[in-house]
């Protein structure tokens, strides 16, 4: 697939990817419509996007309302819900992150891939008791309540029956008890509800032993089949590489550049770059 020049770190275009290999980003908070249009292929090398619900750790809606207007464009979707997190080394209270596509943290002029993902409890939800994203939520309940909430946007948003949901797992120096209870409670409650699969976005370094989590899980529950993986690490990455190529024979998706400005027919925006095995990886 052909894409028009851009200002890249590894991509100047055009672009030949190999046969097998299907580039998309991620980004954050919405990036508009027009945007979208402009990036569609070839005026980009992308076919697909990260799709982020909104959940206990992203709290921004921009992408809500968005699926059919993006697949009526031709766009591929991954699904995305970002639950509970360890933290790691991030303090229990931070100020609240405002959201706006005007002004980033980064002194950019479009919003940082990433901003918004991994938002700990603010002073006023914790002297509320409002707490909705936090590491003490990292519990076999809370997996199953955020699984019952995943599953209930995801069929909100259109998605047809089959569609994989991706539970972003970010990285961790150590994966305690808790967080294994979590996410398996999270896959397992997907699980029983049927109408979806589960996947997990996971960092590289995690990505085994949750993988193995996983499938006690699917075990535990007499279930057929297995989740579908997308690994994030940079070591490696080519926006032509297999998934494969990131050291998992069942990756099926491969996030390497991170928070990266990119510019297509005059549009630019930050964003996070990957390949997958197909060209929509939430699709049945």
């Amino acid at each position: 697939m052909l894409g028009s020049a851009c200002t890249d770190r590894g991509i100047t275009g055009p672009i030949q990817t190999a046969s097998g290999s299907h580039p998309g980003f991620d980004t954050s908070i919405y990036p508009g419509d027009a945007a979208m249009r402009a990036w569609l292929p070839p005026g980009s090398p992308y076919e697909w996007v990260g799709y982020y619900l909104q959940a206990p750790c992203h709290r921004d809606p921009s992408w809500m309302g968005k699926r059919q207007t993006l697949t009526n464009m031709g766009w591929g979707l991954a699904v995305l819900y970002v639950g509970q997190q360890t933290f790691d080394g991030v303090s229990d209270v931070m100020l609240p992150l405002v959201f706006d596509r005007r002004v980033s943290s980064n002194g950019i002029t479009q919003p940082a891939a990433r901003v918004g993902i991994m938002v700990p409890p603010t002073p006023n939800e914790i002297q509320s008791g409002a707490v909705s994203c936090s590491r003490t939520l990292l519990t076999t309940e809370q997996g199953t309540a955020d699984a019952i909430d995943a599953v209930t946007k995801t069929a909100s948003e259109g998605f047809p029956s089959g569609t994989v949901i991706f539970l972003d797992i970010e990285h961790m120096d150590l994966i305690p008890a808790s967080m294994e209870a979590y996410y398996r409670a999270w896959v397992q409650q997907v699980l029983a509800d049927g109408r979806f699969d589960p996947g997990v976005y996971v960092h590289k370094g995690n990505a085994e032993s949750i993988h193995s989590g996983i499938e006690r899980a699917y075990a535990d529950m007499n279930a057929n089949g297995s989740a579908v993986y997308w690994i994030t690490s940079s070591t490696g990455f080519t926006l032509d590489a297999s998934p494969h190529d990131v050291g998992f024979p069942w990756a099926s998706a491969w996030q390497g550049i991170y928070e990266v400005s990119q510019t297509w027919n005059g549009v630019t925006v930050n964003i996070d770059v990957d390949v997958a095995t197909t060209s929509s990886p939430s699709s049945p």
